[in-house]
């Protein structure tokens, strides 16, 4: 009897052992893993300050070339595009800078003269422009390339375009010419939640009076693009 009930006291004194090693180990291992140095952050992705962007652009003259003829009159909506170069000063603040290329194909047009009337048409006129200017955002959003959804905003921007002269019928009419030009417009990012955006736009321009021309040759072209961010 005395050794079955030593026997049973070995037993348990075995298993409470057990119980408190074990208890010793999940505690031990706790204590290593909470004296543990923390694993290193990732570097958190630092805003992208630079970006380069691509138009395709479609634009339609408007105004007044002199009383009573429009410069739609003369000329067919354009076609070109816009290079641009950005750096964003703030989430919500752009600073640009751009060269832009304009196509309108001559119509063909009867031109009252005091000497009679003729019938023919303008070379095509070829607009080129350089222009710097800012955007403001609606959404400041820090990181564009980690984000979702539209991002309207309104830019404004002035510079010199340069137009190519005029010859009605291959008559030189007008010399080349550079004028001062500006514009303003609104526009929209597309973000991707990569540091590709598409964006789309529709601006005013006044690009000046052209040699010989009686009123600015105006336009609003419409554009949608791709901007990457460097």
């Amino acid at each position: 009897m005395r050794q079955g009930v030593s026997g049973r006291t070995r037993a348990r004194g075995f298993q409470d052992r057990r119980l408190r090693l074990g208890a010793a180990g999940f505690f031990l291992l706790l204590a290593f893993l909470l004296l543990l140095p923390p694993a290193p952050a990732l570097a958190e992705e630092s805003p992208k300050k630079f970006d380069l962007s691509a138009a395709f652009r479609y634009s339609l003259p408007v105004g007044e070339e002199e009383a009573g003829v429009k410069w739609s009159d003369l000329y067919d909506p354009g076609v070109g595009g816009a290079f641009e170069v950005a750096y964003r000063a703030t989430p919500r603040l752009a600073l640009y800078g751009g060269v832009a290329s304009h196509r309108y194909k001559g119509k063909e047009v009867s031109l009252e003269m005091p000497f009679g009337a003729f019938t023919g048409k303008f070379n095509d006129q070829k607009l080129l422009s350089l222009y710097v200017g800012v955007k403001g955002y609606l959404l400041g959003m820090l990181l564009p390339q980690k984000s979702a959804g539209v991002n309207p905003y309104l830019r404004a921007d002035i510079g010199l375009t340069q137009f190519n002269g005029a010859a009605f019928n291959g008559d030189s009419v007008a010399d080349r010419s550079r004028e001062v030009a500006f514009s303003v417009g609104v526009g929209a990012d597309v973000l991707t939640y990569t540091r590709f955006i598409f964006f789309f736009e529709a601006r005013y321009e006044d690009h000046g009076i052209p040699d010989q021309a009686g009123k600015s040759f105006r336009a609003v072209p419409v554009s949608l693009g791709l901007r990457y961010l460097i």
